[in-house]
């Protein structure tokens, strides 16, 4: 019988329940763009995207850009 464990910090690389934890921690991140962005997630991949016609396009694609910076602070991920 199996039993529940909390888990305190941490998964092991290579364990297989490592990608599904992952995923649903970073499951929230495109609900941060608005309307008009395309947000590609693959593995540790995130490519976000708008075309930008005008001024006000920029503007929005910096406020994006802002809130994804502001989201891996409060998640702790270091963006390269």
């Amino acid at each position: 019988m199996l039993s529940l464990s909390e888990v305190i910090n941490r998964v092991p690389q290579g364990s297989v329940l490592g990608p599904l934890l992952f995923l649903l921690y970073i499951n929230d991140l495109p609900s941060l763009f608005g309307d008009g962005m395309t947000v590609k997630m693959f593995d540790t991949d995130v490519k976000i995207y708008l075309v930008v016609i005008d001024i006000n396009n920029s503007s929005v694609l910096q406020c994006g850009l802002d809130a994804s910076f502001d989201w891996s602070l409060k998640w702790q991920l270091n963006v390269s």
